[in-house]
């Protein structure tokens, strides 16, 4: 006998099947216990534990964070003017490095997005050398 036929006969179908199912299960499980590695390492990580200061006062010593809405309005102009609101300490010219960084310390949203619009807007004007200012006059 050969073929389909002797695999029908020798209940081959059903091994087949069987080692299928046990091989799924088998990466299924391999895959869980991958995705638990990092949770099991953490269990031997030392967290670090905050600093506090002893007599800092949050008025004193803190720099005052700009106020940012928490939705941005859809009006460029207007997210172009909270950008150069929160960013005026970097002065009148400033790299986009310096930009971004700042934008990241504020938790400005979609800092590489909103500074390419900026861009291509012309609210935020080369000046060569790398050196980038504010034009929100346009």
């Amino acid at each position: 006998m050969y073929g389909l036929a002797a695999i029908q006969q020798a209940n081959g179908w059903a091994m087949a099947g069987a080692g299928a199912c046990i091989v799924l299960s088998g990466l299924t499980m391999l895959s869980f216990l991958i995705s638990m590695i990092p949770r099991l390492t953490s269990l031997f990580e030392k967290k670090p534990t905050p600093e506090k200061a002893p007599h800092a006062s949050p008025t004193e010593d803190a720099p005052q964070k700009e106020i940012i809405p928490e939705s941005l309005p859809e009006n460029l102009a207007a997210v172009a003017a909270i950008w150069a609101a929160a960013t005026k300490d970097l002065g009148g010219e400033f790299a986009l490095v310096d930009l971004h960084k700042k934008s990241k310390e504020i938790d400005l949203p979609h800092p590489h997005l909103s500074i390419n619009r900026f861009r291509e807007a012309g609210m935020l004007a080369a000046k060569g050398d790398g050196v980038f200012s504010w034009n929100l006059d346009s």
